[in-house]
């Protein structure tokens, strides 16, 4: 399931999975993708990923800087499904 929410907002960003999963800042993968202009752009990526994989009622996105690493947003939202997908 994780897998197919990194896909999805790698293609909502216009940009390759290693492009916003490689480990760098939030910033800079916002400062990458032809799409997204600013920072509610990419909520609206990780928010409509969610959506796309039928989660989004499931979990609630993570409050986080663009210090923060894309990883670490799907890491706070697999930590949320963890409980019921067991």
């Amino acid at each position: 399931m994780l897998a197919e929410l990194r896909s999805h907002v790698a293609q909502r960003l216009s940009l390759s999975q290693e492009e916003v999963f490689a480990g760098q800042p939030l910033a800079d993968v916002l400062a990458a993708s032809p799409t997204a202009i600013n920072s509610i752009d990419l909520l609206d990526a990780f928010a409509g990923a969610l959506a796309d994989i039928g989660i989004e009622d499931d979990v609630e996105l993570p409050t986080m800087t663009l210090d923060h690493t894309a990883e670490e947003v799907v890491a706070a939202l697999g930590k949320q499904l963890a409980p019921t997908s067991s």
